[in-house]
């Protein structure tokens, strides 16, 4: 049926579609974000309706035409859809609608009547529309749409007022693009917003103020506390956060979380993770406050643990010695001045020396040294109070001060020392000490001339027990390798024996004859610092064992040199396994330019060996050894010595 266009009958028209406009915004109102575009399209069905046409759609564009980002399409009973199978408006038609429209409006009552050299007419055609409406959308001066009615039936004239009464639905697609767009930005903004603080390495904790439950628990966290976001979502805050003070006391987390307190928390504290261990933090609280949302309080947390770890190493090496865990130096002079009081008085101080450590060191490296450190620290802490500063002081000083401790009371702690030094035999060499004591017994003494009066006691007694401390050290040294290794006293006392009396045949003075004797006692001392698994190999040597077992005349020579009394046969250790042909070791010596000690030693070792067990080699005969030593003579040995050698063993039968 026809409408009557009337004047009477367009204000009916006009009074029914402002209802219906009406029923559709307060719908709108109420209607829930993700259905927004469903919605327009029940408007788009009203609306074709009620203009009785076969399609109607909206179509919103991005920043700048001519690109749809969203397009909503309606179609009639048996009408096929037209833009909406591909999504799109063709560009073309949007830029056409665009520069074309008057008042903004684009009226085409029939579309075979468009030139044919506009491209839009065949676009139209296309889609099978025969008559077109279409209403450009503007806010403020930006197009941000269209909205469009279309017949592909018939041909229909469009009366002016359609346009004015498209105007009244104008108003609502725009609230639904905007709403959808505003939506669109909101996700993408929640999504980035998620992505951003799950990057954040630090904990992002949101609780809700009113249960103190969790809303937002990000990766940090998760790394932080051991817990999983889905294990702690809606779980109360102390049920997952539970932190204590230095003192071990527990924090109730609900005292921070209130406006007077929820700012400026970032004090360090100890968090119990969900493993049962615990970490250092700090975190901070803020207040978010969101518009018709409850308020929620923001918890930053930092893991602080390995910067604690750091602080605490830092602050321990500041007053303590990282090799002994003794106090160091700084804080012996820090302690000395301030357990300086009357209080305190009489007060010990005990100065000590640590014997043999150039020793141990050169025969065995620092790190056999660094032992022989650490179990003198252990015997000092062991001979001491609780109440005693101990302290190494340098290299090989230590220092003990002794609070209310007399001259004789100090006297004690020194035996005690001595006594605990001799007990320790799980080193090549027992430890041994310098001591020196003075006392302070009145407030008018100066504790630094007290310090000084122990130490030059201390000085005085290494002085006086050098030669006896140095000799007994070579001597443990002496022991442990006989300990273990075949090298026995009664090989050592064979030695001598022989290369006395081969010296004897060969003419040489009692001087020359005391240097052999004890070479003959400590040419292999070296051999300390030799693995056991090397020294007693059954089979033959490796390369590479064979590299470090020749490196015990250098360690013997570093050993001998470092003692006074033994420093004259440090030459002869160092020589006694080069070759008269000059391929020995470690220098590569020949003929005279061996030392003669050393050349005696090497002919007498030689036969020893030979004639006696050893894991390594099988025991010879007298003959069989000297017939050795002759075939032998020229490369190996002194040819002199060894004709000399065996007249003299055959001479023994």
């Amino acid at each position: 049926m026809a409408r009557d266009y009337s004047l009477e009958y367009n204000l009916q028209y006009e009074l029914e579609f402002r209802d219906l406009m009406l029923d559709i915004a307060k719908d709108f109102i109420r209607l829930p974000r993700e259905k927004t575009f469903e919605y327009m399209w029940h408007c788009l069905k009203l609306i074709g309706n009620y203009f009785q046409v076969d399609r109607a759609f909206f179509c919103g564009i991005d920043k700048g035409y001519p690109q749809t980002c969203r397009l909503v399409e309606w179609c009639n009973n048996g009408i096929p859809p037209g833009w909406s199978r591909t999504g799109i408006i063709p560009p073309l038609l949007i830029k056409w609608w665009v520069t074309n429209n008057r008042d903004n409006i684009v009226i085409v009552d029939d579309v075979d009547k468009i030139p044919a050299k506009q491209k839009v007419k065949s676009i139209l055609q296309t889609q099978g529309i025969k008559s077109i409406l279409t209403l450009v959308l503007h806010e403020g001066t930006k197009i941000i749409g269209f909205i469009g009615l279309v017949t592909v039936k018939n041909l229909k004239r469009w009366p002016r007022h359609y346009s004015y009464l498209l105007n009244i639905a104008r108003k609502i697609f725009l609230s639904a693009f905007a709403k959808s767009e505003s939506e669109k930005i909101m996700y993408n903004e929640r999504d980035l917003l998620s992505v951003t603080i799950n990057s954040i390495q630090d904990g992002v904790i949101s609780v809700n103020n009113e249960d103190l439950s969790i809303e937002i628990f990000n990766k940090g966290a998760e790394k932080i506390t051991g817990y999983k976001k889905e294990e702690v979502l809606g779980k109360k805050l102390a049920e997952v956060l539970n932190l204590y003070n230095a003192e071990q006391i527990a924090i109730p987390m609900e005292e921070y979380l209130n406006p007077e307190k929820s700012e400026n928390c970032n004090n360090e504290y100890r968090l119990l993770a969900s493993n049962g261990s615990f970490k250092f933090i700090s975190f901070t609280l803020s207040p978010a406050v969101f518009a018709l949302e409850k308020p929620r309080t923001v918890i930053v947390i930092k893991d602080i643990t390995e910067s604690k770890k750091a602080e605490e190493e830092i602050k321990y090496l500041s007053y303590f010695d990282k090799l002994t865990g003794l106090y160091n130096r700084t804080y012996f002079k820090k302690q000395l001045a301030e357990i300086d009081k009357e209080r305190n008085l009489p007060l010990s101080i005990i100065m000590a020396d640590c014997n043999g450590l150039k020793i141990v060191n050169d025969a065995f490296g620092h790190d056999e040294g660094d032992r022989l450190l650490v179990h003198t620290a252990r015997v000092l802490q062991r001979a001491c109070c609780q109440e005693d500063i101990v302290a190494r002081i340098g290299g090989d000083e230590f220092a003990i001060i002794l609070p209310k401790v007399d001259q004789e009371a100090a006297y004690v702690v020194f035996q005690r020392i001595k006594e605990y030094c001799a007990e320790e035999k799980s080193l090549v060499v027992v430890p041994s000490l310098a001591m020196g004591i003075a006392t302070k017994t009145s407030p008018d003494e100066d504790i630094n001339r007290i310090l000084k009066k122990a130490e030059d006691r201390m000085y005085s007694a290494k002085l006086s027990e050098n030669k006896s401390t140095r000799s007994s050290v070579v001597l443990s040294l002496r022991k442990t390798l006989e300990e273990r290794t075949h090298e026995t006293e009664e090989h050592a006392s064979r030695l001598r024996v022989l290369s006395t009396e081969l010296g004897k045949r060969m003419g040489l003075n009692d001087s020359f004859l005391t240097e052999l004797s004890l070479l003959a006692h400590l040419h292999d001392i070296g051999k300390i610092a030799t693995p056991d698994s090397i020294l007693n190999k059954p089979g033959k040597l490796t390369e590479e064992e064979w590299a470090i077992m020749k490196k015990h005349s250098e360690a013997g020579y570093r050993i001998a040199a470092s003692s006074p009394e033994l420093a004259f046969i440090a030459d002869y250790i160092l020589s006694h396994h080069e070759r008269w042909d000059g391929t020995g070791y470690p220098e590569q010596l020949k003929h005279y330019q061996i030392p003669l000690q050393s050349r005696i030693i090497a002919v007498v070792d030689a036969y020893d060996a030979m004639t006696n067990p050893r894991v390594y080699k099988k025991l010879m005969t007298k003959e069989e050894a000297l017939a050795e030593l002759e075939r032998c003579a020229g490369t190996q040995f002194d040819p002199a010595i060894v004709k000399t050698f065996v007249e003299m063993m055959r001479e023994m039968q």
